[in-house]
């Protein structure tokens, strides 16, 4: 009887949420800017919970950070499983992202040349079924130089 109840207490603290990732990957830019945006589809039964951001700029740049702007439509990103045995997450992401304004989450944050940030995001969910307008987005001003913004989450 102690052996089943470690080994359910065990699978208990081994059993996670379906982990993913989704980035823009390293985007050269000449005096543009850049976006990453994930975002529940029309319809979804699953919440997302983000757990990060991360964000890369090889000159100083200045990152924003917004939700619940108008549904992005363009340009389609790939999401990646973390977690083996994942199902297809239920997230669209769209780097390059043309959301629409949303509402400012913090203030406008300032990175050193070659430097990498990690946004805690894990207080940020998306509910279920509530539709395109309900998304996160990571933005990096215009520069000239390399960025990479990438979420973590899980469902």
């Amino acid at each position: 009887m102690k052996t089943l109840i470690l080994l359910v207490c065990c699978a208990a603290a081994f059993a996670q949420s379906p982990r993913y990732v989704a980035t823009t990957g390293d985007v050269v830019l000449s005096g543009a800017a850049t976006a990453l945006t994930i975002q529940q589809p029309a319809t979804s039964s699953k919440a997302l919970q983000l757990q990060s951001a991360v964000v890369y700029c090889s000159v100083a740049c200045t990152i924003r950070q917004a939700q619940n702007g108008t549904g992005a439509t363009a340009t389609a990103g790939t999401v990646l499983k973390i977690s083996p045995n994942t199902t297809a997450s239920a997230a669209t992401v769209w780097t390059a992202s043309n959301v629409g304004a949303g509402t400012a989450t913090s203030p406008d944050l300032h990175l050193t040349a070659a430097g990498t940030m990690v946004l805690d995001l894990s207080k940020v969910i998306l509910p279920r079924g509530a539709g395109i307008g309900t998304n996160y987005t990571v933005s990096i001003a215009a520069i000239t130089g390399t960025a990479n913004i990438a979420f973590f989450w899980s469902e």
